[in-house]
Order: structure tokens, then sequence, then C-alpha cells
């Protein structure tokens, strides 16, 4: 029975990460046919958007629950026929993938036919007030359970659920109801849409697969981009409009906290914030050092906010050519294994923004601490637990790709004075913004 691992794994892995990612280097929807459009966890979310009355949650608590077994009860009999297919292909041979996938386009009318029932059972429970807000509660469940398959930067953030999270006075939400409104119900319509095509779509992503039609899967890729496109364009002008209407100093928490959440690589926290806290808390500082120091601050603030607006624009325009670059890389590491012509693979265009971020850090930090003294440098490092170095200094072309990863073991631990803790300047997640 060892042939069969493979195909099982294959299989797990599908599941967990759709194939066609892989493959065309973009999401294609196949991984939705197992979530559920709604949870018991959506419990207060119903309740909010609906009013619910005391006596009507326990209902629709218990239709939420029925809906959920209904759901698992036919995710598992997919999961069973897939696995089962995956068995009955033969060791070695190329993976059937039209059978493979058959049981998930045969469930997907059933999925939509649990949750319509669900939805049916809902409002027959619900008042002629209460149905009166059907539409919106309906746009709100849409924007649950479809901003979670976004692919782009920018493309999943819901700005409704960030005011929420700013408990704001219902005079200041006020003040930007025909903003959130406007944008409530464009971004509905563009992931109708969107949805709609990807799920259209689905056979023949299963044909490219089968066929490893690269030329078909990126043409189709392109087709959901451009869906997607749209819908992140309608976020990044949405957080805008919404912004000029909020008073301050509420109009500029939210900008922060929408476009953090939406392109966490680009709005990381300041590298340095906590470096130059450091710096100008030292008790000694003449005033020729401070004036410098504060200079070289504001330096910092104008070039660092200047580099995101420059990665932001960079992020817009060249993220939705990802996933053809990720299929050309994927062709041409198969090209170099089987000795073939391999296709020019374009740069991604975020990396010499980086390279240029960690730069701009290491030479801020170094000309700061040559206006301090060797007794202050070393009160500096004293000073601030689990310091870490600046990074190192090398003639390659990229020498700030990796910056705090240096190559020397123990010249890692020789820790030079003023690299404040946490200033890690390679791409990371930031958490969403309370």
């Amino acid at each position: 029975m060892k042939f069969l691992r493979p195909a099982v794994l294959t299989l797990s892995l599908f599941i967990l990460a759709p194939l066609a990612s892989a493959q065309f280097g973009g999401k294609a929807g196949f991984s939705e046919a197992f979530k559920p459009d709604l949870l018991p966890r959506d419990m207060t979310m119903i309740v909010e958007t609906l009013k619910l009355e005391d006596w009507q949650r326990p209902i629709v608590q218990s239709l939420l629950e029925d809906y959920k077994d209904s759901f698992k009860t036919g995710t598992d009999a997919i999961r069973e026929k897939m696995i089962n297919s995956a068995k009955k292909q033969k060791n070695g041979a190329a993976m059937d993938m039209r059978c493979l996938l058959a049981p998930i386009e045969y469930w997907m009318p059933d999925k939509e036919r649990l949750y319509e029932d669900l939805m049916s059972s809902i409002k027959t429970q619900l008042s002629p007030t209460q149905q009166e807000r059907w539409p919106k509660f309906e746009r709100a469940v849409r924007r649950t359970r479809s901003l979670d398959d976004s692919d782009l930067s920018g493309e999943g953030v819901d700005l409704i659920s960030i005011l929420n999270q700013m408990q704001l006075k219902q005079d200041v939400l006020d003040s930007a109801a025909p903003a959130m409104e406007q944008y409530e119900l464009a971004l509905d319509a563009a992931l109708k849409m969107r949805d709609a095509r990807i799920t259209a779509l689905l056979p023949k992503f299963t044909a490219a697969m089968e066929t490893m039609d690269m030329q078909a899967g990126s043409e189709l890729q392109g087709q959901i981009m451009s869906e997607r496109v749209v819908v992140r364009n309608i976020q990044d002008d949405s957080i805008e409009k919404i912004t000029l209407l909020l008073p301050a100093p509420f109009a500029q928490d939210f900008r922060t906290r929408a476009l953090s959440q939406g392109y966490r690589e680009v709005f990381q926290p300041d590298p340095l914030s906590s470096f130059f806290a450091a710096v100008l808390n030292l008790n000694d500082l003449t005033a020729e050092q401070k004036s410098g120091i504060q200079s070289a601050q504001t330096a910092w603030d104008e070039s660092f906010n200047t580099l995101q607006t420059r990665m932001l624009d960079t992020t817009r325009a060249d993220e939705p050519t990802k996933s053809k670059r990720k299929m050309l890389a994927n062709a041409a590491k198969k090209a170099a294994k089987d000795g073939s012509s391999a296709p020019e693979v374009p740069p991604d265009l975020l990396i010499p923004l980086r390279n240029e971020k960690n730069k701009l850090v290491q030479e801020t930090r170094e000309s700061v601490l040559k206006l301090l003294t060797p007794d202050q440098t070393e009160r500096l490092s004293a000073g601030i637990p689990g310091l870490r170095p600046p990074p190192p200094n090398t003639s390659t072309p990229n020498m700030y790709e990796n910056v705090g990863k240096p190559n020397d073991p123990e010249g890692a631990k020789k820790a030079p004075p003023g690299a404040a803790a946490g200033d890690q300047d390679a791409p990371k997640t930031q958490g969403t913004v309370e």
C-alpha cells in the first residue's frame, strides 16, 4: 500500500493549499468548497445586524448548529470520495485531476442550497421590522465569507469592521455615513461578481490542471485577478472617501488602521522609533547633539513616509502580476531540472525598495551613533535589553536583502551598540490594529 501514500499526501496538500496556486500562481477558489458560509461563532454579527429578540436567539443558534452538522456531513463525504479517487490512480501516473475534483463540482450546488435553506429558515423567524434589515444582513454575511478569499494586499480588509472596532460615537459615525453606505453597496456588488467569475471558471481550472496547460491556467488567473483588482480598488478608494468625511483625530486613525490591515508589509511599525526614543532619553546630551539627533529623526521620518508611499504604489501596480511571475518561476525551475529552455521571470519590484529601506535604516542608525561619545554609546547599549547588532557590511549587490540574518554565527554574537530591540527590517506580518 506504500504506492498510495504520494496520492493521499498530494490530496491532503490540495485540500489545505489549492493546487491551482501551486501550478498557476494564484488562488482559484477550490478551498472555498470546504468553508461553511456561516458558523455558530457568527451569532454576534447576526444578533447585532438583525436586532434579534432574546427569544429568537436560541432558535437561530439551533439553526446554525444544524447547518454546521449538515455541512460537515457533506464535506466529509467529498473528502472520502476524493481520497478513494486518489487511491484508485496508478502509482507514478499523472494525477487525473478531473476525476479527483469532480466531487467538488458536484458538491458546490449542494453547498449553496444548504446556505440558502439556512438563510430562508432564519428569515422566517423575523418580524417585519427585522426583515427590513435583511438586505444589510445578506451583505454583512457576504463580506464575512468572501473577504477571506482574498489574494491581493488591500483586497480583504473590512472597513465597516474597522469602524466598529474604533467604537466611535454615533455622531462621528453619522458624519461618514454616506461614504460607508456607498462602500457597502459597491463592495457587495464587486464581491458577487468576483465570486461568480471564480465559480464559473472552476471547471476550466480543472481541465487546465489535468492537462498541465500553463498558458490556459495563466489566462484563467488573469481573469480572476482582474476581478480582484476591482475589489481592491473599491477598498482603496473607500478608505480615502471615509477618511475625508470623518472628523479629526478619527480620520487619520481610521486611515492608518485600514492601510495597516490591508497592506501589512508596507505599513510595518517604524523600525527606528524605539532607537530614537532611547537615544533622546540620554540625560547628558549636549544641545548640539540633541539638535543633530532631532534633525536626523526629522529626515528619517520624511524618508520613511516617502518610502512607504512608493512601496504602496509599487504593491498596487506590481502585485496583480504575481500569479504570472510565480507560474513562470515554477516553469523556470522545471526547465532547470530537465535542461530545457527556461522562461524569463519578471523581477519582484518590491525587492529594491525593501533593500533601500534596510539601507536607510542602517545608515540613519550609524549617523546618529556617530554623534554620541563612546561613554554615551556604551550606556545606550547597556540600557536597552536584547540589543541586536546593526546589519553587517558587505560588498555584494543585495547587501541589505537579508538584514538581521548574519552569515557568521560568531560575528552575530558580537553586538555593537545602538540597535534597538525589535528593529527587524525584513518583511513581516503585522497584527490587526486595535
